[in-house]
């Protein structure tokens, strides 16, 4: 287990984050691919519009669930496992 532990209001913005059906499953697909990923290239979303897409990779990324980088015009995002290590939470058994 990982011994640094999050304060219990960082705990619930990340479980609030992971509580919407949508951003589980961006989550799900993240720690599948196992890679970075464009708000564009996110298959678990496809049936989203694009401001819809940004919302929830934006809570995301303000959880600390996600990272995000910028390259050009496009934003790219990889899962923070060890921030959902923090929070107690083993991103293989979601």
């Amino acid at each position: 287990m990982y011994s640094e532990h999050m304060s219990d209001a960082r705990l619930i913005t990340v479980l609030k984050a992971l509580s919407d059906s949508t951003r589980l499953d961006i989550v799900r697909s993240l720690s599948e691919k196992g890679c970075e990923v464009s708000c564009s290239e996110a298959g678990s979303c496809s049936e989203l519009s694009q401001p819809a897409k940004s919302h929830h990779f934006k809570r995301l990324v303000e959880a600390g669930v996600l990272t995000s980088t910028k390259r050009g015009k496009e934003r790219y995002y990889r899962l923070n496992r060890d921030a959902l290590l923090r929070a107690g939470i083993d991103v293989n058994k979601l």
